[in-house]
């Protein structure tokens, strides 16, 4: 399960209210990027009954603090920058979470094709430096790596061609 974070002010022992939820949800979407699945799991925490999940997410959408768009683009964004996912991964990832392909497709669409593949090409080096063995071996074990990241092969294969396995 993923961590959300929420400020103290808003954690609460008893159940939330629906009116005190929105409140709480409108003043956390506006300083992070939440989806639908979030803001569910939130719900479920705070005590507040199912019923009104639906009515709190259509307000939250209708007043522009949640927008699925702009949450998978950030999500894409942060990932592919400071943890070095791949888009496999990031797909995957969103998918789970609720958001429609189209949206997933357009904010995989913004990254920068060279900067993608310089960022999987510094990834695959740097894991490069730590593995010892043959060829071969090494070239089995950055496959692996790359794909557990969320790399495409396309990408990688320019790297590990470099490589090329022992015959």
């Amino acid at each position: 399960m993923s961590l959300i974070l929420t400020p103290r002010s808003m954690q609460k022992k008893s159940p939330y209210t629906p009116t005190e939820a929105l409140d709480a949800l409108q003043k956390l979407c506006s300083m992070q990027e939440k989806c639908p699945a979030d803001v569910i799991l939130l719900l479920k925490r705070w005590g507040v009954g199912t019923e009104h999940h639906g009515q709190i997410i259509s307000r939250l959408k209708a007043e522009k603090f949640l927008d699925e768009g702009r949450y998978a683009a950030a999500f894409v964004k942060d990932k592919i920058r400071f943890d070095h996912w791949g888009f496999i991964k990031i797909n995957f990832v969103l998918r789970q979470k609720g958001i429609p392909a189209a949206i997933v497709s357009d904010a995989c669409k913004r990254i920068g094709r060279d900067e993608y593949r310089e960022m999987i090409r510094k990834e695959l080096e740097k894991k490069k430096k730590t593995l010892k063995g043959p060829s071969r071996e090494i070239w089995a074990k950055l496959a692996r790596y790359g794909s557990a990241r969320g790399y495409e092969m396309e990408y990688m294969q320019e790297f590990l061609d470099s490589i090329g396995p022992d015959e």
